[in-house]
């Protein structure tokens, strides 16, 4: 009798033993994941507020401003921000805008990102001319020269055709190195020029207008200067 009774109280203090043990060991590995738990949250913390770099506008930078622009006339500021606050696509590099234009108008205080600036933006002619440039277009009616083998990029010496003294007809060097910054894709089309400053506007209107033009290409590469020259039938003839 009293080694069953025995047998039973011992069998109920390992039960209880053992359910003990079981509660200690959940309490232990509640805490061990509640430590997981908070070292994983710090973490992520950690990084959504981590400090950034990226390129905030100081201003507002007009579609079409080239990035060499952007630049070298300080249009952003280089700062940091909680990376949880990071805009998708922001860029940090300044060598980023290099070769390419601002596609849309980048307002002040907005993070500047990839797809603010792209390099098909950089073909538009305003993104071409900076400071006292300008650029004119020219009907290709007016102008002689091997317009098939024109190129946007290309420079020119640009010629005109006028009335000379003694009413000899004479062609005379108008300007040299002209930049071509886009061809006419069909018949028709009109040729824009770079006009290197704003006050020369007006004399290349007056010969788009009121004279025949002929262009001669220039090398890419070590162009030597055009002197000025004019021929007349005289020059030519003596």
């Amino acid at each position: 009798m009293s080694n069953t009774f025995s047998t039973k109280v011992s069998g109920k203090m390992s039960s209880r033993g053992w359910a003990i043990a079981l509660g200690i060991g959940a309490i232990i590995l509640a805490a061990i994941l509640l430590v997981v738990y908070l070292d994983r949250y710090r973490a992520r913390a950690n990084g959504e507020n981590a400090p950034t770099p990226v390129l905030v506008a100081k201003r507002l930078i007009p579609k079409g401003t080239p990035g060499t622009l952007v630049a070298s006339q300080s249009m952003y500021a280089a700062t940091t921000v909680p990376h949880k606050e990071v805009t998708v696509g922001a860029i940090s590099d300044p060598a980023y805008l290099a070769g390419r234009a601002a596609a849309v108008d980048v307002f002040p205080g907005s993070q500047i990102t990839t797809t603010d600036f792209s390099a098909s933006a950089s073909n538009l002619v305003q993104s071409q001319i900076v400071g006292p440039e300008r650029a004119i277009s020219v009907s290709i009616d007016n102008i002689h020269g091997s317009l098939g083998e024109l190129q946007a990029g290309d420079s020119i010496d640009l010629y005109i055709g006028v009335g000379g003294r003694g009413g000899q007809a004479e062609v005379k060097l108008f300007r040299p190195n002209v930049k071509v910054l886009a061809v006419p894709t069909s018949a028709g089309g009109n040729l824009v020029l770079r006009i290197p400053n704003a006050h020369d506007a007006a004399n290349f209107a007056y010969v788009a207008d009121n004279t025949q033009m002929y262009f001669v290409l220039r090398p890419v590469v070590g162009a030597t200067p055009t002197p000025p020259s004019t021929a007349t039938v005289t020059s030519i003839l003596g």
